[in-house]
């Protein structure tokens, strides 16, 4: 049966103290998403919680592997907000707790997932940069995913400074109730997104926090081009490869010039390949280089795994590079004849 090991890194910094009992709530409440989606998908999945922050201890084990339905739920007085913020030093605290859990299996996969109000600020053992270090060689596994939550405007800084992918990092309201109750409904939801893909062969992500439900028409419209007059769409009748799905339909095939829909989970969406909109609506049809950002996939240098969700009023088309990927019956490809770069 396919295994997750999650551990939760909560920050319980001093300006964590006024918002401890949404934070707690809304904590509790998420546990109790990942054991539903856990159950839907007929997988496992156990919970460790750390805190950190403490003025006098800075870091504390709150639970460890325990197995997601008989966690009990943490209580107001289980945080102890003082002290500053040695975020990464918990990150590091955590992989060495859930390396414990490790039995090599190759459906056995883990999340580190972090919660912070604010900054690391006071990290110094092992310090950010032997974390930093650490988080790479797990990454690298390709079993292993980071993701954390931030206050609002810090995603993207907090992306660079510490090379931690785009998708992995949301950002929060930190100042209130409502806020924090919100950010812990799109951990939530990126979690069940997570055990669905897992259930389809993924084991990491980079785009944890994928969800374009909010996407509006009005933010494609701005930030990319319309291409709706250069492209058409061709539903194949029958499963085929993409190359001969384009000739049957009586079009040159152009290398790079189909596009196929985003149906499946796609393993390796590399960062050179053009992805599309098209509005549910409408039917227009919207492309740029901020089209991946937007949809929470990394920028144009990452290679990312991609899971169909939902893509609130768009579908999406990832161009082909390839002259024999499988094009299912009654599913469509969008033809773009003036990217193409090679005609065979």
């Amino acid at each position: 049966m396919l295994q997750t090991h999650v551990a939760f890194c909560i920050d319980e910094s001093g300006s964590v103290r006024g918002i401890v009992k949404p934070l707690v709530e809304a904590y509790n409440q998420t546990v109790t998403d990942i054991r539903s989606s856990v159950l839907d998908e007929g997988q496992e999945a156990s919970m460790t919680a750390l805190a950190f922050g403490d003025r006098v201890l800075k870091h504390r084990v709150l639970y460890t592997g325990q197995q997601v339905q008989t966690v009990t739920p943490l209580k107001y007085t289980d945080l102890n907000p003082s002290g500053m913020t040695p975020l990464f030093d918990s990150v590091y605290r955590a992989i060495r707790k859930l390396e414990e859990l490790d039995d090599g299996e190759e459906g056995t996969s883990f999340v580190v997932s972090v919660v912070t109000d604010g900054h690391e600020n006071n990290s110094v053992d092992p310090g950010v940069h032997a974390t930093l270090r650490l988080i790479n060689e797990k990454s690298q596994t390709d079993r292993w995913t980071f993701t954390f939550l931030v206050p609002n405007g810090n995603e993207d800084s907090f992306s660079r400074n510490f090379q931690v992918p785009r998708g992995n990092v949301q950002g929060w309201d930190t100042q209130t109730a409502v806020g924090t109750k919100e950010a812990f409904v799109v951990s939530s939801r990126a979690f069940d997104g997570y055990f669905k893909a897992k259930s389809s062969g993924v084991r990491s992500t980079k785009s944890f926090y994928s969800d374009v439900s909010e996407l509006t028409v009005r933010t494609a419209r701005k930030d990319l081009s319309e291409i709706t007059n250069q492209v058409k769409f061709i539903t194949s009748p029958e499963t085929c490869q993409i190359r001969q799905c384009i000739l049957d339909a009586g079009h040159e095939w152009i290398k790079g010039a189909a596009f196929y829909a985003l149906i499946k989970t796609e393993k390796r969406v590399h960062p050179y390949k053009m992805v599309a909109l098209r509005v549910k609506t409408s039917g227009k049809v919207y492309c740029g280089q901020q089209a991946r950002e937007m949809l929470g996939i990394g920028g144009l240098t990452d290679t990312v795994r991609l899971v169909p969700g939902d893509h609130g009023k768009f579908d999406v088309f990832i161009q082909s590079t390839s002259v024999n990927r499988k094009i299912p019956a009654g599913t469509e490809v969008m033809y773009w004849p003036q990217v193409g770069t090679q005609k065979k």
